[in-house]
Protein backbone atom coordinates (compact mmCIF):
# COMPACT_ATOMS: atom_id res chain seq x y z
CA UNK A 1 0.00 0.00 0.00
CA UNK A 2 1.60 3.53 -0.67
CA UNK A 3 1.67 6.18 1.77
CA UNK A 4 -1.26 8.17 -0.22
CA UNK A 5 -3.62 5.39 0.04
CA UNK A 6 -2.87 5.02 3.91
CA UNK A 7 -3.41 8.92 4.39
CA UNK A 8 -7.25 8.30 2.89
CA UNK A 9 -7.46 5.40 4.96
CA UNK A 10 -6.14 7.31 8.00
CA UNK A 11 -8.29 10.46 7.09
CA UNK A 12 -11.30 8.44 6.54
CA UNK A 13 -10.88 6.94 10.11
CA UNK A 14 -10.52 10.00 11.58
CA UNK A 15 -14.31 10.95 9.98
CA UNK A 16 -15.43 7.65 11.39
CA UNK A 17 -13.73 8.65 14.61
CA UNK A 18 -15.52 11.98 14.59
CA UNK A 19 -18.86 10.48 15.08
CA UNK A 20 -17.72 7.88 17.60
CA UNK A 21 -16.34 11.31 19.50
CA UNK A 22 -19.69 13.19 19.55
CA UNK A 23 -21.66 9.95 20.68
CA UNK A 24 -19.16 9.62 23.25
CA UNK A 25 -19.26 13.25 24.52
CA UNK A 26 -23.18 12.95 24.57
CA UNK A 27 -23.07 9.62 26.61
CA UNK A 28 -20.30 11.72 29.10
CA UNK A 29 -22.74 14.69 28.93
CA UNK A 30 -25.57 13.18 30.56
CA UNK A 31 -23.31 10.68 32.98
CA UNK A 32 -21.47 13.86 34.70
CA UNK A 33 -24.90 15.65 35.61
CA UNK A 34 -26.58 12.68 36.22
CA UNK A 35 -24.82 9.54 36.71
CA UNK A 36 -26.80 7.71 34.05
CA UNK A 37 -26.02 5.91 31.16
CA UNK A 38 -28.60 7.07 28.50
CA UNK A 39 -29.10 3.83 26.22
CA UNK A 40 -31.49 5.60 24.15
CA UNK A 41 -29.04 8.15 23.05
CA UNK A 42 -28.18 6.43 19.70
CA UNK A 43 -32.43 5.95 19.13
CA UNK A 44 -32.94 9.74 19.90
CA UNK A 45 -29.88 10.72 17.42
CA UNK A 46 -31.93 8.03 14.72
CA UNK A 47 -35.24 9.99 15.36
CA UNK A 48 -34.26 13.44 15.46
CA UNK A 49 -32.40 12.19 11.39
CA UNK A 50 -35.96 11.02 10.44
CA UNK A 51 -37.52 14.23 11.51
CA UNK A 52 -34.70 16.25 9.44
CA UNK A 53 -35.17 13.98 6.49
CA UNK A 54 -39.41 13.43 6.24
CA UNK A 55 -39.07 17.60 6.39
CA UNK A 56 -36.69 17.88 3.33
CA UNK A 57 -38.12 14.52 1.79
CA UNK A 58 -41.96 15.73 1.75
CA UNK A 59 -42.17 19.49 2.56
CA UNK A 60 -39.15 20.10 0.10
CA UNK A 61 -37.49 22.85 2.77
CA UNK A 62 -33.83 23.56 1.95
CA UNK A 63 -31.53 21.43 3.48
CA UNK A 64 -29.81 23.85 6.19
CA UNK A 65 -33.34 24.35 6.77
CA UNK A 66 -33.93 20.88 7.87
CA UNK A 67 -30.65 20.23 9.90
CA UNK A 68 -32.08 23.17 12.11
CA UNK A 69 -35.29 21.14 12.39
CA UNK A 70 -33.67 18.34 13.59
CA UNK A 71 -32.03 19.78 15.49
CA UNK A 72 -34.63 21.63 17.36
CA UNK A 73 -36.35 18.01 17.84
CA UNK A 74 -33.71 16.55 19.51
CA UNK A 75 -34.01 19.43 21.83
CA UNK A 76 -37.35 19.46 22.30
CA UNK A 77 -37.57 15.45 22.60
CA UNK A 78 -34.39 15.43 25.13
CA UNK A 79 -35.98 17.88 27.42
CA UNK A 80 -39.46 15.35 27.45
CA UNK A 81 -37.65 12.57 27.88
CA UNK A 82 -35.48 14.13 31.07
CA UNK A 83 -38.77 16.32 31.99
CA UNK A 84 -41.54 13.40 31.62
CA UNK A 85 -39.79 10.48 32.71
CA UNK A 86 -36.44 11.03 33.89
CA UNK A 87 -37.27 13.69 36.76
CA UNK A 88 -40.35 11.51 38.03
CA UNK A 89 -37.57 9.18 38.37
CA UNK A 90 -35.33 11.16 40.44
CA UNK A 91 -36.04 9.09 43.58
CA UNK A 92 -35.10 5.66 41.91
CA UNK A 93 -31.90 3.97 42.01
CA UNK A 94 -29.37 4.14 38.85
CA UNK A 95 -30.06 0.69 37.79
CA UNK A 96 -34.09 2.10 37.90
CA UNK A 97 -33.37 4.65 35.13
CA UNK A 98 -31.09 2.82 33.04
CA UNK A 99 -33.91 0.38 32.59
CA UNK A 100 -35.92 3.59 31.44
CA UNK A 101 -33.61 4.31 29.39
CA UNK A 102 -32.92 0.50 27.50
CA UNK A 103 -36.76 0.62 27.08
CA UNK A 104 -36.71 4.02 25.53
CA UNK A 105 -33.75 2.42 23.32
CA UNK A 106 -36.04 -0.57 22.41
CA UNK A 107 -39.20 1.90 21.37
CA UNK A 108 -36.75 3.45 18.64
CA UNK A 109 -36.59 -0.09 17.20
CA UNK A 110 -40.16 0.40 16.36
CA UNK A 111 -39.46 2.53 13.49
CA UNK A 112 -38.79 1.50 9.61
CA UNK A 113 -36.67 -1.13 8.75
CA UNK A 114 -35.93 0.76 5.12
CA UNK A 115 -33.37 2.19 4.25
CA UNK A 116 -33.19 6.12 2.75
CA UNK A 117 -30.70 7.83 1.33
CA UNK A 118 -29.55 11.77 3.34
CA UNK A 119 -28.35 14.22 1.20
CA UNK A 120 -25.11 15.83 1.66
CA UNK A 121 -23.82 19.14 2.60
CA UNK A 122 -20.91 17.79 0.16
CA UNK A 123 -19.51 16.54 -2.89
CA UNK A 124 -18.55 13.41 -3.98
CA UNK A 125 -15.71 14.76 -6.29
CA UNK A 126 -12.53 13.69 -4.70
CA UNK A 127 -10.97 16.86 -3.02
CA UNK A 128 -7.01 16.20 -4.25
CA UNK A 129 -4.26 17.22 -1.43
CA UNK A 130 -0.96 16.71 -3.68
CA UNK A 131 -1.09 12.81 -5.09
CA UNK A 132 -3.72 12.11 -1.82
CA UNK A 133 -7.55 12.04 -2.78
CA UNK A 134 -9.55 12.21 0.26
CA UNK A 135 -13.53 12.28 0.25
CA UNK A 136 -15.33 15.76 0.98
CA UNK A 137 -17.60 14.08 3.12
CA UNK A 138 -14.93 13.04 5.16
CA UNK A 139 -13.27 16.63 4.93
CA UNK A 140 -16.55 17.29 6.29
CA UNK A 141 -17.31 15.22 8.92
CA UNK A 142 -14.51 16.08 10.47
CA UNK A 143 -14.72 20.05 10.25
CA UNK A 144 -18.49 19.38 11.43
CA UNK A 145 -17.59 17.77 14.59
CA UNK A 146 -13.93 19.61 15.37
CA UNK A 147 -16.65 22.78 15.42
CA UNK A 148 -19.13 21.30 17.18
CA UNK A 149 -16.52 20.15 19.83
CA UNK A 150 -14.96 23.55 19.95
CA UNK A 151 -18.28 25.03 21.00
CA UNK A 152 -18.59 22.57 23.40
CA UNK A 153 -15.56 23.39 25.52
CA UNK A 154 -16.01 27.07 25.12
CA UNK A 155 -19.22 26.74 26.78
CA UNK A 156 -17.96 24.52 29.49
CA UNK A 157 -14.89 26.75 29.80
CA UNK A 158 -16.13 30.27 29.95
CA UNK A 159 -20.19 29.97 30.56
CA UNK A 160 -21.92 30.46 33.70
CA UNK A 161 -23.66 27.88 32.55
CA UNK A 162 -20.69 25.25 31.27
CA UNK A 163 -19.24 26.33 35.01
CA UNK A 164 -22.54 25.21 36.58
CA UNK A 165 -22.65 21.68 34.95
CA UNK A 166 -19.36 21.20 35.91
CA UNK A 167 -19.58 22.15 39.47
CA UNK A 168 -22.54 18.97 39.29
CA UNK A 169 -20.44 16.94 37.50
CA UNK A 170 -18.00 17.17 40.90
CA UNK A 171 -19.94 17.53 43.64
CA UNK A 172 -24.08 17.88 43.20
CA UNK A 173 -24.38 18.50 46.40
CA UNK A 174 -21.95 21.03 47.38
CA UNK A 175 -23.51 22.84 43.59
CA UNK A 176 -26.92 22.42 45.22
CA UNK A 177 -25.54 24.64 48.77
CA UNK A 178 -23.86 27.11 46.23
CA UNK A 179 -27.47 27.89 44.52
CA UNK A 180 -27.37 25.74 41.68
CA UNK A 181 -30.54 24.97 40.42
CA UNK A 182 -29.45 20.77 39.76
CA UNK A 183 -32.68 19.97 37.66
CA UNK A 184 -31.76 22.39 35.50
CA UNK A 185 -28.34 21.27 34.82
CA UNK A 186 -30.34 17.75 34.31
CA UNK A 187 -32.75 19.02 31.95
CA UNK A 188 -30.14 20.62 30.27
CA UNK A 189 -27.69 18.36 29.93
CA UNK A 190 -30.25 15.87 28.28
CA UNK A 191 -31.43 18.55 25.67
CA UNK A 192 -27.53 19.02 24.94
CA UNK A 193 -26.64 15.12 24.38
CA UNK A 194 -29.56 15.37 22.22
CA UNK A 195 -28.45 18.55 19.96
CA UNK A 196 -25.10 16.50 19.76
CA UNK A 197 -26.66 13.61 18.63
CA UNK A 198 -28.94 15.49 16.02
CA UNK A 199 -25.46 16.96 14.60
CA UNK A 200 -23.54 13.61 14.93
CA UNK A 201 -27.02 11.80 12.91
CA UNK A 202 -27.18 14.90 10.14
CA UNK A 203 -22.79 14.27 9.63
CA UNK A 204 -23.39 10.33 9.29
CA UNK A 205 -26.21 9.44 7.44
CA UNK A 206 -25.44 10.52 4.16
CA UNK A 207 -22.42 7.64 4.75
CA UNK A 208 -24.35 5.21 6.10
CA UNK A 209 -27.56 5.97 5.10
CA UNK A 210 -30.87 6.73 7.00
CA UNK A 211 -32.27 3.57 9.10
CA UNK A 212 -33.13 2.48 12.51
CA UNK A 213 -30.10 0.36 12.37
CA UNK A 214 -27.95 3.60 12.29
CA UNK A 215 -28.54 4.27 16.31
CA UNK A 216 -26.43 1.22 17.05
CA UNK A 217 -23.20 3.73 16.54
CA UNK A 218 -24.54 4.53 20.27
CA UNK A 219 -22.63 1.38 20.77
CA UNK A 220 -19.41 2.26 19.23
CA UNK A 221 -19.88 6.08 21.38
CA UNK A 222 -19.80 3.70 25.02
CA UNK A 223 -16.87 2.16 23.93
CA UNK A 224 -14.97 4.95 22.73
CA UNK A 225 -16.37 6.85 25.75
CA UNK A 226 -14.49 4.00 27.74
CA UNK A 227 -11.88 3.69 25.73
CA UNK A 228 -11.09 7.43 26.60
CA UNK A 229 -11.83 7.40 30.52
CA UNK A 230 -15.61 7.53 31.24
CA UNK A 231 -16.36 10.99 32.45
CA UNK A 232 -13.88 12.49 30.50
CA UNK A 233 -14.55 14.96 27.82
CA UNK A 234 -11.33 15.36 25.67
CA UNK A 235 -11.09 11.06 26.62
CA UNK A 236 -14.39 11.06 24.73
CA UNK A 237 -12.59 13.13 22.03
CA UNK A 238 -9.12 10.74 22.16
CA UNK A 239 -11.28 7.74 22.60
CA UNK A 240 -13.60 8.59 19.65
CA UNK A 241 -10.45 9.14 17.00
CA UNK A 242 -8.47 6.40 18.12
CA UNK A 243 -11.48 3.89 17.86
CA UNK A 244 -11.99 5.22 14.00
CA UNK A 245 -8.80 5.22 12.78
CA UNK A 246 -7.60 1.85 14.31
CA UNK A 247 -11.24 0.40 12.71
CA UNK A 248 -10.45 1.50 9.14
CA UNK A 249 -6.63 0.47 9.60
CA UNK A 250 -7.38 -3.53 11.07
CA UNK A 251 -8.95 -4.41 7.37
CA UNK A 252 -5.57 -3.92 5.57
CA UNK A 253 -3.63 -5.64 8.26
CA UNK A 254 -6.26 -8.44 9.83
CA UNK A 255 -8.99 -10.31 8.43
CA UNK A 256 -11.76 -8.29 6.78
CA UNK A 257 -14.58 -10.46 9.42
CA UNK A 258 -12.28 -8.76 12.21
CA UNK A 259 -13.34 -5.44 11.94
CA UNK A 260 -16.37 -5.22 13.63
CA UNK A 261 -14.87 -6.91 17.08
CA UNK A 262 -11.74 -4.04 16.86
CA UNK A 263 -13.65 -1.70 19.12
CA UNK A 264 -14.08 -4.02 22.02
CA UNK A 265 -10.29 -5.70 21.08
CA UNK A 266 -9.10 -2.22 21.95
CA UNK A 267 -11.49 -1.62 24.57
CA UNK A 268 -10.00 -4.88 26.21
CA UNK A 269 -6.57 -3.72 25.28
CA UNK A 270 -6.90 -0.28 26.95
CA UNK A 271 -8.58 -1.77 30.49
CA UNK A 272 -5.78 -4.02 30.78
CA UNK A 273 -3.02 -1.28 30.31
CA UNK A 274 -4.84 1.62 31.63
CA UNK A 275 -8.03 0.62 33.74
CA UNK A 276 -9.63 4.11 34.16
CA UNK A 277 -8.91 4.67 30.11
CA UNK A 278 -6.59 6.98 28.82
CA UNK A 279 -7.27 10.16 30.28
CA UNK A 280 -9.88 8.86 32.96
CA UNK A 281 -9.17 8.35 36.27
CA UNK A 282 -9.71 5.67 38.66
CA UNK A 283 -12.27 6.58 41.59
CA UNK A 284 -11.15 5.52 45.06
CA UNK A 285 -13.91 5.13 47.17
CA UNK A 286 -13.71 5.01 51.01
CA UNK A 287 -16.12 1.94 52.21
Amino acid sequence: MTWASLIHVVVSGLATGSIYALMALALVIIYNATRTLNFAQGEMLMVSTFIGWTAQRALGWPLAVCVVVAVVAAALMGWAIERLLIRRAVSATHWDVLIITLGLSLAGLLWTHDEFPFPSFFGTRPVALGPVRVAPVSLGIIGGSLALMTALAALFRWTRLGRAMRAVAQNQRAARLMGISVERVYATSWVLAAVVGAVAGVLVAPVVFLSSKMGLIVINGFTAAVVGGFGSMPGAVAGGMLLGVIENLAPLYLPSGIRYSVPFLVLIAILVVRPGGLLGRVERRKV
